[in-house]
């Protein structure tokens, strides 16, 4: 898994940004796309907790309904576009990463902390069909309660937005289960390591701190994936109370496709099932027309292509299994 210290898009850019063509319309749930937060403290040490603010901020804007671009995602679309590490986000580039993406709204922010002050957060949510800033503040409080200051642009972005795919509402934040700060460094200087085995390692060492840390045994089950230790993450991934992850649509989802790749078809459709049930997502509904057109039922599959296509009309896997016929291929 790659690492980027990728800056955000500075402030003054925004009315720029405000004057940039606007995409065409969407169809679907809005995809967003959030950027590692800007350090702007003289402690370069703290520079993990924009990516912490932004994977926090991904978390809760899925709660409430909102699809993001995942981290990986994300990275890979740099990669793609071949923004070396450490390189500002200019106007044009985060423009290219948003089409890549597929996202209509965009987080951007920054972050300040003085040991006597406490920290600043400031961030902006932009979308990208009106050509307008929807969100726009600045937040302080105590370091520990840092990733709690950005609330108040969730439950906004959750008013703007009528194509949320759940009307959960932001009572549902007080409910979210995240790790104490030492453990969000651990995951996320994790995350940042460049070899499978120091992640997973890395990650293992975590949770030997907190054993019931969910977002700690996720990562873990998604570092396996990585590895390719497929029958270590289904172990890892069943090892996680039900309770903890009914709503963690992704990770059901892989569950689904980790059975898949060991050969079990019905045990994919079961998880696949699930993530549908946890979250609705166009990957999940093409997971479940590639299953029921290996068992041959043809109809189905199409009707789920069809729930894909309405969910995410762009999705690249789409027009490949529309020309299919029978959406048969893994």
């Amino acid at each position: 898994m790659r690492s980027r210290a990728v800056r955000p898009l500075a402030p003054l850019c925004l009315a720029v940004l405000l004057a940039a063509p606007a995409q065409d319309a969407h169809a679907g749930p809005k995809r967003y796309l959030v950027f590692p937060f800007e350090n702007l403290s003289s402690e370069p040490s703290l520079s993990w907790l924009g990516e912490a603010l932004a994977m926090s901020l991904e978390d809760r804007l899925e709660l409430l309904g909102m699809r993001t671009v995942g981290r990986t995602e994300r990275l890979d679309a740099l990669e793609d576009l071949s923004l070396p590490a450490g390189v500002p986000l200019t106007l044009a580039t985060t423009t290219r990463v948003a089409v890549r993406t597929r996202a209509v709204r965009l987080v951007m922010g920054s972050f300040d902390y003085h040991a006597e002050d406490g920290v600043m957060v400031k961030a902006w949510l932009l979308d990208l069909e009106g050509l307008r800033q929807i969100w726009r503040g600045g937040r302080s409080g105590s370091l520990a309660n840092i990733f709690t200051l950005m609330d108040p642009l969730v439950v906004e972005a959750a008013a703007a937005d009528g194509e949320r795919v759940s009307p959960r509402g932001a009572e549902s934040l007080a409910g979210l289960e995240e790790p104490p700060l030492p453990l969000y460094e651990i995951l996320v200087r994790s995350l940042s390591e460049e070899e499978s085995e120091q992640r997973l390692g890395a990650l293992a060492k975590g949770l030997t701190m907190d054993p019931r840390s969910l977002p700690l045994m996720r990562a873990l089950v998604f570092a396996n994936a990585d590895a390719g230790r497929v029958e270590e993450a289904i172990s890892k991934v069943r090892a996680i109370p039900q309770e903890k992850v009914a709503r963690d649509w992704r990770l059901h989802l892989l569950e689904a496709r980790l059975l898949l790749a060991e050969g079990d078809v019905a045990g994919a459709l079961e998880a696949a099932s699930r993530s549908i049930v946890a979250g609705e997502s166009a990957d999940a509904h093409l997971l479940m027309a590639r299953l029921l057109s290996m068992r041959g039922e043809a109809d189905r599959a199409l009707a789920e292509l069809e729930l894909a296509e309405g969910l995410d009309p762009e999705h690249p896997e789409i027009s490949g299994l529309r020309s299919m016929g029978a959406p048969a291929s893994r």
